[in-house]
């Protein structure tokens, strides 16, 4: 609310203090003189400053209900709610975009959060198969020592699967050839590294995969030759290659 006190007279109430037409009766009632001089146009601010100035001995005391400025010019009004307006739709962009920032970082969180969790679980069965063909081969030999007779084998003639072994599956078998040596020799000196070649089939493999490994000891080379070298050998004739422990490849 707005009160305005230029002198001393009765106060005058406007229920409508923008209509040009009540502030010129004002003015005209306050000081007659003036009451030609005010325009429509002219706001109630405008009156009071030039009663002010014009009547200083009277006193006049307008009072106001809250409206929004009722000093602005026609029209401003509406131009403030269209600039409101433009500031609610820039708020509204504003806070789509951050919401959809959020939303994308979240989801590449979720996204990451479910790789973490799928790798481990892989791990896990990793780990898993790992201990099963551990003990699978520790029951064997623990069998073939106490039974004596020849070891059941697996027919050189098989064929590799078309999903060659896993990690897990070549570390049974060379667990199961060498209890995991790559530079292991047997007693007789005859098959040798980790997946205990033999010279003969060591050569005949390398001539064909791998010519720079020809001719070389099969315990001496780096244990990543001795896997490739594996690899091609069951690429080739498949598990049956090692009659006792190929039982862990597919």
């Amino acid at each position: 609310m707005v009160l305005a006190t230029i002198a001393a007279l009765p106060m005058f109430v406007f229920e409508n203090p923008n209509s040009p037409g009540a502030a010129t009766e004002v003015a005209a009632a306050v000081v007659p003189e003036r009451a030609h001089d005010l325009d429509a146009g002219d706001t109630l601010e405008t009156l009071v400053i030039e009663l002010v100035m014009d009547a200083s001995v009277y006193e006049v005391a307008v009072v106001l209900p809250d409206l929004p400025d009722v000093t602005a010019p026609i029209g401003t009004d509406r131009l403030e709610a269209e600039a409101r307006a433009q500031e609610g739709i820039l708020f509204e962009a504003e806070a789509l975009a951050l919401a959809a920032e959020i939303a994308e970082t979240e989801f590449t969180s979720r996204q990451a959060l479910d790789l973490f969790l799928e790798a481990k679980e892989a791990e896990a069965q990793r780990q898993a198969q790992r201990a099963r063909l551990r003990a699978e081969e520790e029951d064997r030999r623990a069998e073939a020592i106490a039974t004596p007779g020849p070891t059941t084998t697996i027919s050189a003639a098989s064929m590799p699967a078309d999903v060659g072994p896993t990690a897990e599956q070549w570390e049974a078998l060379r667990f199961c050839e060498s209890s995991g040596n790559y530079g292991a020799i047997s007693p007789t000196g005859s098959y040798r590294g980790g997946y205990q070649f033999s010279l003969v089939t060591w050569d005949w493999i390398a001539g064909i995969y791998h010519r720079r490994l020809v001719g070389l000891d099969p315990a001496e080379v780096a244990p990543a030759d001795q896997d490739a070298m594996a690899q091609s050998l069951y690429d080739l004739r498949g598990r049956g290659q090692w009659p006792v422990c190929g039982r862990y490849l597919p």
